[in-house]
């Protein structure tokens, strides 16, 4: 970054205001400067129109060449740096062009000044710079706005915890860096949660917008688990600490924002291959249209002018911003939205999906499993086959393991030990007094020739609990049959007709038993849907598709769904409280609410749109401005200020971009 004549800061210490105060005195000198050079111009100017001795052109002009060099020292010295070290790391930029322009303007000046002459070029050396130095300090507040949501993120982490210890049980402050696993912890209203954890004690409500973009708090209290980033609305809470710092859920957004934010896209890569060639090409032009004007016996200053006109009236820095700028945008909108963008090239792949593959529990279902029967098949009592199950599950997060640990607790059953627990694809197994056992759905079970619990002819009322059904097994036969009852979740229905309306196909994939998948397809309006699928098949599915000429998006949990969330053109993965970051997922809804892929598809829709807007604005500009120049129709100061305009354009339409969707957020807001 150094090289490049940036300089690079942590973002704790980045301070936007400071730079703008430093941009904006340095642009005051500078036209200060640049106003009393424009003043002296004038007078000597008055040599075109009346007899000017050599004296009084030297007398006028030592100061003008004083006060230009002052100008080009003070005020062009970022323009310098940043353009000498694009040139020595072979990346030219705008600065570049300008500062060529401005030095060229300068030394001509300066041979004229020698030989005599008032063919003085003082005035648009200096003017240039102000120009310039203007359109940054604009450039830098209009950029500032667009990344002010996007600041609001990285500002959420507390820098210190009320921490309880033996010796202050009710907390007492200290560094955020002081807080461990395990730990506990007090919040009160108006702060910020500094770790995920679970309320041990009291009760309240948590604004989770931050997370979610939902602004509508929700109630919180003892045994509920919260994470970090959210904020108290009211109430207080003792929490004891489960992921703290970067293994937090804010820690990984953070570092997910980052990650998209650093990432390039491939209409990127192939602007900044443009970029590389640019600089030199202009400034080839530049020479080029010098040397044909002298050689068709032009003026030294007709060839000079115009040639200085090409340099500075090219803007390569709108083709430069013009996807970064949408991407810091993007992100930091999509966040407010509860959309977590990991890859802002699904961005650009969202507008070709034509097939989109759910899965059911957890994306389409609420996850709230509710152990209803466990059916014996064995000689085994319900109590000890929940206790069995109960151990096996006792190390695993999933939805289903949560919830049979809850069920066997609320029984008073102590879980068995097992051991050698490993979690597979579909399922979980381990040994239990030397014997196999297992638990997962029927495909990860050894073959019988039970019947489904669910009839695939069936289709419950909408509303009614869905059931599913896992079985367990010890020594390959099976002991036992677990049912669970799920609903859809509120806005399921409406996702399924919201992208039939947009012309793309609908599958339905679980890893449940056929019947139970075929009752919520049909519940649904998904004709197509496919039962007892491990995640490797999921992803087979997804390429089966692919290789048909389908472009498909795989919406998911996150974790069981990794290998089809990796496979699909773009991988989506409803947020379930956990693991954040952890997975093969471009993007991660935030809510938990399936509607969010519409939110996310018509989003990216409008970005796709305002980057064509800026790509096309700055090539359509550049195409047209310099031919203008090379013909002499426009004067340098012209040129430099139509260059600005190119470059504030770009800035200006990301930025209505970013005061559109805040209407729009403030208007669906209760």
């Amino acid at each position: 970054v150094k090289s490049l004549g940036y300089r690079a800061v942590m973002l704790e210490d980045a301070s936007p205001l400071n730079e703008r105060r430093q941009l904006l005195i340095r642009f005051a000198i500078t036209c200060f400067l640049s106003m009393n050079v424009m003043m002296l111009s004038f007078a000597l100017y008055a040599g075109f129109f009346t007899n000017l001795d050599a004296e009084s052109i030297r007398y006028l002009s030592w100061p003008l060449m004083v006060l230009t060099a002052a100008v080009l020292s003070y005020g062009g010295w970022p323009i310098h740096h940043k353009a000498l070290a694009g040139i020595m790391a072979g990346k030219p930029g705008m600065e570049a062009l300008i500062s060529i322009g401005a030095l060229s303007a300068f030394g001509y000046s300066m041979v004229q000044f020698l030989a005599g002459s008032i063919h003085l070029y003082f005035d648009t050396a200096c003017m240039l710079i102000a120009l310039v130095l203007l359109g940054k300090f604009l450039e830098r507040r209009a950029k500032d706005q667009i990344q002010e949501d996007l600041s609001h993120y990285f500002d959420l982490m507390p820098t210190k915890v009320r921490r309880c210890t033996p010796h202050f049980p009710q907390g007492r402050f200290a560094r955020i860096e002081a807080l461990q696993i395990g730990d506990h912890f007090v919040v009160k209203t108006d702060e910020v949660i500094p770790a995920d954890g679970r309320v041990l004690a009291g009760q309240g409500t948590v604004d989770e917008s931050t997370l979610t973009g939902e602004a509508r708090p929700v109630e919180r209290q003892g045994g509920d688990r919260v994470q970090s980033g959210t904020m108290v609305s009211s109430g207080q809470f003792r929490i004891q600490a489960e992921q703290v710092g970067p293994d937090s859920t804010l820690g990984h957004m953070l570092a997910i924002m980052e990650t998209a934010l650093g990432r390039k896209t491939a209409a990127e890569s192939r602007t900044d291959r443009i970029l590389r060639a640019f600089v030199p090409g202009v400034v080839s032009l530049a020479a080029g249209t010098y040397i044909v004007l002298l050689a068709g016996g032009h003026a030294i200053d007709t060839a000079f002018v115009r040639a200085l006109t090409v340099l500075v009236i090219s803007c390569p820095c709108a083709l430069g911003i013009a996807i970064p700028l949408a991407r810091v945008a993007a992100v930091s909108l999509a966040a407010r939205k509860g959309i977590l963008i990991q890859d802002f090239s699904a961005f650009d792949r969202a507008g070709q999906i034509d097939t989109v593959v759910l899965d059911k529990t957890g994306t389409l279902t609420a996850g709230r499993w509710h152990l209803q029967t466990v059916v014996p098949l064995d000689d085994q009592t319900e109590t000890e086959l929940l206790a069995l199950a109960a151990g096996l599950e006792q190390d695993i997060d999933h939805p289903i393991a949560v919830e049979i640990r809850r069920a066997a607790a609320s029984r008073d059953i102590t879980p068995l030990a097992v051991k050698a627990i490993r979690q597979q694809t579909n399922g979980v197994e381990g040994e239990w007094m030397q014997r196999q056992v297992r638990l997962g759905a029927a495909a990860f079970m050894p073959p019988d020739d039970m019947t489904p619990t669910v009839d695939p002819s069936m289709s419950p009322p909408e509303g009614t609990p869905l059931v599913s059904t896992v079985y367990l097994a010890i020594d390959g036969k099976r002991v036992a049959r677990l049912d669970f009852g799920d609903r859809l979740k509120p806005r399921a229905v409406a996702t399924i007709r919201a992208l039939e309306s947009r012309d793309q196909a609908t599958l339905l994939v679980s890893g449940d038993g056929s019947a139970a998948t075929a009752a919520v397809a049909r519940q649904l309006g998904i004709t197509n849907a496919k039962g007892d699928q491990t995640p490797v098949q999921k992803a087979d599915r997804i390429a089966t598709l692919q290789t048909r000429g389908h472009s498909v998006a795989m919406v998911g949990d996150g974790i069981n769904d990794a290998p089809a969330l990796a496979a699909a053109d773009i991988g989506l993965a409803i947020f379930a409280g956990r693991h954040l970051g952890r997975e093969a997922q471009a993007v991660t809804l935030m809510r938990g609410d399936p509607y969010q892929l519409i939110d996310f598809l018509a989003f990216a829709g409008r970005v796709r749109r305002k980057i064509v807007q800026n790509l096309a604005g700055s090539f359509v500009y550049n195409l047209i401005s310099i031919p203008v120049a090379m013909a002499g129709w426009l004067s340098p100061l012209v040129a430099v200020g139509a260059m600005l305009l190119s470059s504030l354009s770009v800035t200006g339409n990301t930025l209505l971009m970013m005061r559109a969707e805040h209407r729009t957020e403030e208007r669906r807001q209760p």
